[in-house]
């Protein structure tokens, strides 16, 4: 522990704190810091390989963020019954074995004891900090990741969690298999009200109003199988592809729609490489559906599809397809979309 620059840090404003007990995760690397927004104090270490950053518990082992900065703010502390942000403020810090000092931070703070809500701050901070370099954690920078992080609490638990899980394991199975995570992050829909899986654009129609549009069907076959590829398993290889780029928040959401922040929920496991060899793809125009729009005052109808009788699409002529694909620029109107249903069974 020598290594890290272990401190107090004591600010005199008074907060409710909920007690909780955490274990270290690898995102405090290998000590942990006590910071204090309260009377109370916090220990706090370096972040490996950050001057200025401080990673730690307070006294009731909630993690939190310090960022020392020049910046002064007068601004009131934005609040979340989960998270905080208190900008630019003035703190005692006395490093052990010296006098007292004052410095200048931005403290990002965790107000929750809800499990799933702290290995979520956890890893959210973990990516922030690998996306932005030292210099780039402005005040501005932290305002916007804070705001990410209400928008990504706010998410709630899907109804359907057998569903919820077994779709998210399809779907990122399928990017792991096929070009990888980076490649298909910037097309996909995580919010499980969403027409399409991925697509190039926003649009919300079915599949037999996409004339003109080139539609795929991505299908595979499920078996569950209990020493199988979990969904946990999925979400690290993910996490993993995806530090430190701009998408990562889509990630995080799908994983807390489905229940799967706590790193001890393995969720549902399937044989892998019978749903590699199941993979197909199928153009939406040849799957069997109904030749008709839905009549006046019909709405929301499903029905399944027998995707055995429809032609597959061949290696050669899906590669070619997604060649075609290209990030999604939001000033820029794009002329046709290209999205994916992706279905497991």
């Amino acid at each position: 522990m020598d290594e890290y620059n272990r401190c107090k840090v004591v600010h005199p404003t008074r907060v409710h704190q909920i007690p909780i007990s955490i274990q270290a995760t690898k995102t405090c690397m290998e000590g942990t810091f006590n910071c204090r927004h309260t009377s109370s104090e916090f220990t706090v270490v370096q972040y490996p390989g950050r001057e200025n950053v401080y990673l730690g518990i307070d006294s009731d082992r909630r993690p939190c963020l310090f960022a020392r900065t020049t910046e002064l703010s007068l601004d009131p502390p934005l609040r979340t019954s989960q998270v905080s942000l208190i900008l630019g403020r003035d703190y005692a810090v006395a490093p052990l074995g010296e006098p007292t000092k004052s410095e200048r931070f931005h403290a990002l703070l965790c107000e929750t004891s809800v499990e799933s809500d702290v290995a979520t701050f956890l890893v959210m901070i973990e990516a922030f900090l690998a996306q932005y370099d030292e210099e780039q954690l402005s005040q501005g920078t932290i305002v916007s990741f804070f705001r990410s992080l209400r928008r990504l609490f706010s998410v709630n638990l899907s109804r359907d969690l057998q569903g919820e899980r077994q779709g998210l394991w399809g779907e990122l199975f399928m990017m792991s298999r096929i070009r990888g995570f980076v490649s298909w992050v910037p097309f996909w829909h995580s919010e499980n009200n969403r027409t399409f899986d991925f697509s190039a654009d926003s649009k919300h129609r079915q599949v037999y109003e996409l004339e003109g549009e080139q539609t795929m069907i991505a299908s595979l076959l499920v078996r569950k199988e209990d020493s199988g590829l979990t969904l946990q398993e999925l979400i690290v290889l993910a996490r993993s592809s995806l530090l430190g780029g701009e998408h990562y928040f889509k990630l995080e959401q799908a994983v807390r729609q489905a229940g799967m922040e706590r790193e001890d929920e393995t969720g549902p496991a399937f044989d892998a490489s019978e749903a590699e060899q199941s993979l197909a793809w199928y153009r939406a125009t040849d799957a069997p559906h109904f030749r008709m729009p839905e009549p006046p005052g019909v709405s929301q109808t499903h029905y399944r599809v027998d995707l055995s009788i429809a032609p597959q699409v061949t290696h050669t002529e899906l590669d070619g397809w997604l060649e075609k694909w290209t990030p999604p620029v939001p000033s820029i109107q794009r002329r046709s979309s290209m999205p994916i249903v992706l279905r497991s069974n």
